[in-house]
């Protein structure tokens, strides 16, 4: 196994071990609510930010194209009032330090995968959170489940929708751009 498949993998277990000793503790201080499923997503983002970051997956395929019928689909479900929300709340300041975009067309190219890679992780932690959302519904603690629920849809699903809605648009502006070459 290669160096940096190894400490992928080592981050990979290293970060749920993490997350899950985040969410005990956070469950312990401030009961099994809010504070709680809050904690988890949060732990649950800078763990597979790390990963991904480490493991570079490839990303390529048929699932990473945008279809014609997203982007509408998307505005009529509200993403773009979402992404005023995270605007006015200060996230775009925060993400476009990471972003490897420069502003012109040379760089489209590298903030679409920017929103690949971005909607990969917000998948994972969808999938994550529904899937403890679940666990939490079985064990009896509806709170936990319904926090977990929300936030999981706000801070997750939210995202992935406005990625592949930014992706669409990036991808129409490259290829307006390649026209007038």
């Amino acid at each position: 196994m290669k160096p940096r498949n190894r400490r992928a993998t080592l981050l990979l277990l290293l970060g749920a071990v993490a997350v899950i000793g985040a969410g005990a503790a956070a469950g312990a201080l401030f009961g099994y609510g809010f504070a709680f499923a809050w904690v988890v997503h949060f732990a649950s983002m800078a763990w597979i930010t790390g990963w991904i970051r480490q493991a570079q997956p490839a990303l390529s395929g048929g699932h990473w194209r945008v279809r014609p019928w997203e982007p509408a689909l998307y505005r009529r479900l509200g993403v773009w009032w979402y992404a005023r929300l995270l605007r006015r709340l200060g996230w775009e300041r925060v993400v476009r330090d990471q972003r490897s975009f420069d502003g012109g067309r040379s760089g489209l190219a590298a903030l679409a995968r920017d929103t690949r890679r971005s909607e990969f992780a917000h998948q994972m932690l969808a999938f994550l959170g529904l899937g403890l959302a679940g666990a939490a519904l079985l064990l009896g603690a509806r709170g936990a489940a319904g926090w977990l629920a929300v936030l999981t849809v706000l801070l997750h699903v939210y995202p992935v929708l406005l990625q592949r809605a930014l992706r669409a648009r990036v991808e129409r502006a490259a290829a307006t751009a390649a026209e007038r070459i």
